[in-house]
């Protein structure tokens, strides 16, 4: 299994902070660094922590990291124009030397929507959006000009000029729990994040991950998907009780999921939390690889 650190949420981290977490990390040979796509912490539109842009955090990493993977786990497809997001995605992987993995998703946080000026449109129109944004993004990157006209978004004769450095393109990541999120990952991505959780928000166990990897296969069944999505989930990380974290990991691992990645990393010691992790976790961790693409 591969697994990775995410900071989410990235609020209450200064960049510094970050900078030290991931360095980290990639010292202690996890293969990926995530952060979070939002603007505030807490769930109104009155902060109550620091919280630094995805995209920028993403860049300044990409220059201070050398070989870890980068990753948003999941960019709302609103908060940019696509097309700008193809381009910025694609300078960042540029100065990564190749190492981006691109995580997008629908959207869920009304509250930055609506502090921010977004339109919050119901959830089957987050996700048209969603599928307007994967076309202009893959089209960007993959043609010299491209011109597509979407329900939400559209670009005429548009130029995304480098494209990324890594070929075909940077893995896609889509990220949420519905069918219909899924049927997209099955068409446009090379990976799907597992978003849902347990009762009450509950960590999932191995069979409720062998189940939701089963509905994905499912899908990808139905879509004639020539390979199948690679699988990512994040949950909660206990490392002070390595063996019942092990034994979780060891259960998704059977269950089929490819990579695992870490979350709530203690700001105060956040440098010293991952490499206490690794220490934890070094007997199942597999070293990186891009995914395939569809």
């Amino acid at each position: 299994m591969r697994i990775g650190i995410i900071l989410s949420p990235a609020a209450g981290f200064s960049y510094d902070e970050i900078r030290e977490s991931a360095l980290a990390a990639e010292r202690s040979g996890f293969g990926s660094f995530w952060v979070s796509d939002h603007f505030f912490g807490g769930q109104t539109a009155s902060p109550d922590r620091d919280c630094l842009e995805a995209w920028t955090v993403m860049a300044a990493l990409a220059r201070d990291t050398s070989t870890i993977r980068l990753g948003t786990l999941v960019t709302a497809a609103q908060y940019r124009n696509p097309a700008l997001l193809a381009k910025i995605a694609a300078g960042v992987d540029h100065m990564s030397g190749g190492r981006v993995e691109f995580g997008v998703g629908a959207g869920w946080k009304e509250a930055e929507y609506r502090a921010y000026g977004y339109d919050f449109l119901p959830p089957g129109e987050r996700v048209a959006q969603l599928k307007d944004a994967l076309e202009i993004v893959t089209r960007l990157w993959s043609e010299e000009r491209a011109t597509y006209h979407g329900r939400h978004y559209r670009i005429e004769d548009a130029v995304c000029s480098p494209k990324p450095l890594q070929r075909p393109r940077p893995p896609i990541w889509v990220g949420g729990d519905k069918e219909r999120v899924m049927r997209l990952a099955a068409r446009y991505a090379d990976g799907f994040d597992i978003g849902r959780h347990g009762a009450d928000s509950a960590d999932l166990t191995p069979g409720e991950m062998t189940a939701a990897i089963g509905e994905l296969r499912a899908i990808e069944g139905r879509a004639k998907r020539r390979t199948p999505l690679r699988t990512s989930h994040w949950g909660t990380v206990k490392p002070e009780q390595p063996e019942p974290l092990l034994e979780r990991l060891r259960g998704f691992a059977r269950a089929g999921l490819d990579q695992f990645l870490c979350g709530m990393i203690p700001r105060e010691r956040s440098a010293e939390a991952v490499q206490d992790l690794a220490s934890v976790l070094r007997p199942l961790m597999k070293s990186p690889s891009p995914a395939a693409s569809a």
